[in-house]
């Protein structure tokens, strides 16, 4: 039997929602220690967020308006100005195969879930198989 990424995926993905600020994004990334966050409009998938979108953006806010600016500035950021929607996303059955060849092919972090209406099913990271091959060296 073929191991598909539902193998393997995380099922409950933290997530934003399109509307809310860049501080809220960047207190959920340092909260729960994550790099990538999905954002949602209306409840579907609409794109990713990056650590390192956050953090070019941060370190502009620092060099246009100074440290003691930067936490309302960030309040006025939207997350749609760090959203990336031009993201490769996989649906559930794909071969884990098919996925490793992905992280080791690309220079991506994380490949998303969707299902065919659009709703994040989960989350799979580069981190995930390095846990899968550490399960495996050991077992």
């Amino acid at each position: 039997m073929t191991k598909t990424i539902a193998d393997l995926m995380t099922r409950n993905v933290l997530s934003i929602d399109l509307d809310n600020s860049m501080l809220d994004l960047h207190q959920m990334m340092k909260d729960h220690n994550v790099r990538h966050i999905p954002v949602l409009e209306n409840g579907c998938f609409y794109g990713m967020v990056t650590q390192k979108s956050v953090l070019a953006k941060t370190m502009y806010l620092l060099d246009k308006y100074g440290v003691n600016a930067l936490q309302r500035r960030e309040k006025q950021v939207p997350v749609s100005e760090l959203v990336d929607k031009d993201v490769v996303f996989a649906n559930q059955t794909m071969p884990l195969t098919d996925a490793a060849r992905f992280f080791l092919n690309n220079r991506h972090g994380c490949l998303p879930i969707v299902d065919d209406e659009n709703q994040l099913l989960g989350i799979v990271t580069s981190s995930d198989f390095v846990r899968l091959s550490l399960t495996l060296l050991e077992g």
